[in-house]
């Protein structure tokens, strides 16, 4: 850790203000009001990354080296953390370095730095939703080891930059959902609804209640994403740039909202901006600038004015102190030197104006040239003493000494509380719902959007339409031996058309819904498993109705045959391969996730296995004859005409049969002989339809394996 100070010989415990100590000023009172919440404290946070090159495109994978024993309570320390970005030409970088800060209930503290300082790795640690290598995280003075942060999680609300959602459910759908996954069933469901109702009127989206999310604004929008968080009443609020794409006065309503939201109800917010106005940055209760993964200020807004004058590098007047901070942690030598040839031009109109007057600016050039010895960021990353907060963090934790440098009262009360209560997060479960409760809430959303996006009007007319052509083109086709063939293809065009409708329509089921699961498993909304089985089931009739419709046309128009416990039995042969089509549509979908190769694995995998249905190529060669047992168009195709041939078959002289009919001194082909022989059908109606359900089962399982063995991102 960098701990040398710049050119000056100031004292380098006076480089980190006052301001500091936790709390100071006026938030005295503040903080008393709500000592009871949640200190959340970090010290010496290091993360790495390895980062392999391929093609343009970095594949970052985090692991945990091993947790230094050292932890911080539950205000939020930071200590830069470390992000090494491994190449394949062997070459680092430091993304986060030893982050030291803290979050106190009752203040909004905000977290401000260039594009790729770190500011969102920060976070991500400190929500525990990624690992780091070394350094502590606390709550309330305890330290959070895996097993207690990830029961923290329900108390601990992320709202990322994206406002991910199911565009196609209401405001009042999307709050809904969430209160009845996330609060805790104790909760009587009336009661639930009173909480939705409680958090539209407090973000104000009355208005819009009842509104499909896509037709939202922005603003609107970022209220619902709070709001979704909100509903679980978290102690700790973290925010990744929620102004983000808003206009000022929007931004300006925001930030006043989570301001009023950590004063009058004592939680702890901790939100990342990325260039607030002059107003925003004024507001703020606490700051902490971020520069290259370095911690380069952590204290008031006001007091960052006074250090920034302290190290030669003062904000001019009437400058926005907010853009003066950024600008100095992006500048450049080329920036510097063009910023040094405005100075000296103005310095040399200065010095036609009169000697005395030149001198002092000759001075003050002087000066500003002692500052631009070095980049101001690196001048600000050597200048800070990350040390010294890292000390004070480590201070507070309940077996680390007392709390009496970072919150006295606070100390008190957590202890108090540890010792009537046990531990803040003792009664703090992963999930707050049973499994029998997530799954039904989980199936009736996506019902919703199974209807919406499968059981439509334009489908239905698709499904009828191409039912009434197949029934013209197939119509009336007598039980002879000259339509044989024509029943066989009658089934196999059936059967390919919907196993390749359900196969491509299920690829994209799990894919298009990845980054909101990702994002509900992060805040631990649900398992995995009651998803799974809620899509997967809610799809499934849905998805059904529509080649039903086209049975009820095709089979009667075609004639293929006049008895209706035949349709039945045949129509269920074909839902049947549907559901088989969709299962291996879900399990390439779960474990490709790019989707131009999962289109390309399906495509390929699918044609392979329509051809070995036994339609196409009767002699197939013996080294891929194997591979038809995993063709769901061949049992599908197979247990219908045994259905259908059940009887003997007429001879009509057309020839078509010539071979079984020839000889026969009834008249009529045997069924046995038309499927065994010249239909080609292996295996009883039983076996067909049990290897159906094989094939239904057994991949939906795989994929299933394969969501669990993704890693979740944000909880890697």
């Amino acid at each position: 850790m960098k701990e040398e100070t710049t050119s000056d010989s100031t004292d380098l415990s006076n480089n980190v203000p006052a301001s500091t100590s936790i709390p100071s000023g006026d938030n005295n009172d503040n903080n008393n009001k709500h000592s009871g919440g949640f200190y959340l404290r970090w010290s010496r946070i290091r993360k790495t990354v390895d980062v392999q090159d391929n093609g343009g495109g970095g594949l970052m994978r985090s692991s945990i080296a091993g947790r230094r024993a050292s932890s911080a309570p539950l205000s939020r320390t930071f200590s830069s953390a470390a992000l090494s970005t491994a190449t394949t030409t062997k070459e680092t970088k430091d993304i986060l370095c030893e982050a030291s800060g803290y979050a106190a209930p009752g203040e909004v503290l905000v977290c401000m730095g260039p594009s790729g300082s770190g500011k969102t790795s920060l976070l991500n640690c400190l929500s525990g939703r990624t690992s780091y290598q070394e350094g502590t995280i606390s709550i309330n003075g305890e330290r959070l080891t895996g097993h207690k942060m990830k029961k923290v999680l329900s108390k601990t609300a992320y709202v990322k930059q994206a406002d991910i959602f199911f565009e196609h459910l209401t405001v009042q759908d999307q709050l809904t959902y969430t209160a009845l996954l996330r609060l805790p069933s104790t909760m009587k469901r009336d009661q639930k609804h009173d909480e939705v109702a409680r958090i539209i009127s407090l973000l104000r989206l009355g208005k819009v209640a009842e509104n499909p999310i896509s037709m939202c604004s922005g603003g609107e929008k970022k209220r619902v994403n709070i709001g979704t968080e909100l509903l679980t009443d978290p102690m700790v609020l973290l925010l990744d740039e929620p102004t983000s794409g808003l206009d000022s006065t929007s931004a300006v309503s925001l930030i006043r909202l989570l301001s009023s939201l950590a004063r009058d109800q004592g939680k702890t917010v901790l939100t990342t901006i990325h260039q607030p106005s002059s107003q925003l940055f004024r507001s703020f209760d606490r700051l902490l600038m971020i520069s290259e993964g370095h911690v380069v200020y952590f204290g008031t807004p006001v007091a960052s004015l006074d250090y920034l004058r302290n190290q030669n590098l003062a904000c001019p007047e009437g400058y926005n102190a907010a853009d003066h901070w950024m600008d100095l942690l992006v500048m450049d030598h080329e920036t510097m030197k063009e910023r040094e040839g405005d100075d000296e031009n103005q310095n040399n109109n200065n010095n036609e104006q009169g000697q005395e007057q030149g001198d002092d600016n000759g001075s003050t050039h002087s000066s500003h040239g002692h500052g631009r010895r070095q980049i101001p960021r690196l001048q600000l990353q050597l200048a800070w003493d990350n040390e010294a907060v890292a000390e004070e963090m480590d201070a507070a934790l309940i077996d680390g000494g007392d709390d009496k440098s970072v919150n006295t009262d606070a100390s008190d009360a957590n202890n108090n509380n540890n010792n009537k209560k046990g531990h803040a997060y003792d009664d703090v479960k992963k999930y707050n719902t049973s499994w029998a409760t997530q799954f039904s809430v989980l199936i009736h959303r996506s019902l919703k959007g199974s209807r919406s996006s499968i059981f439509t009007t334009l489908n239905m007319i698709k499904s009828v339409a191409i039912g009434l052509v197949v029934g013209l083109i197939w119509w009336r086709m007598p039980y002879t031996e000259r339509t044989v063939s024509d029943r066989s293809s009658y089934f196999f065009f059936t059967m390919a058309f919907w196993v390749f409708d359900s196969m491509f329509g299920a690829l994209m089921a799990f894919p298009t819904e990845k980054v909101v699961i990702l994002k509900e498993r992060a805040s631990a909304s649900y398992h995995l498993s009651a998803y799974f089985l809620a899509k997967t089931c809610s799809d499934a009739p849905v998805r059904l109705v529509l080649p039903f419709l086209y049975m009820c046309c095709s089979f009667w128009m075609a004639g293929v045959d006049e008895r209706f416990g035949v349709f039945l039995a045949s129509t269920g042969c074909t839902l049947l391969s549907v559901l088989a089509g969709e299962s291996l549509g879900l399990l390439v979908g779960a474990s490709i996730s790019e989707m131009d190769k999962a289109m390309t694995v399906l495509t390929v995998s699918s044609l392979g296995l329509m051809l070995l249905g036994g339609f196409f190529v009767e002699n197939i060669p013996s080294f891929v004859k194997w591979a038809k047992y995993f063709s769901p168009f061949k049992y599908a195709f197979d247990g219908s005409l045994q259905l259908v041939f059940d009887r003997d078959v007429p001879c009509d002289g057309s020839g078509k049969l010539e071979n079984l009919c020839n000889g026969s001194d009834t008249g009529y082909a045997k069924a046995s002989d038309v499927i065994s022989q010249t239909l080609g059908v292996q295996g009883s109606i039983a076996f067909n339809v049990g290897m159906l359900f094989v094939i239904v089962l057994v991949p939906r399982y795989v994929a299933y394996l394969a969501l669990r063995a993704q890693k979740g991102g944000d909880r890697s």
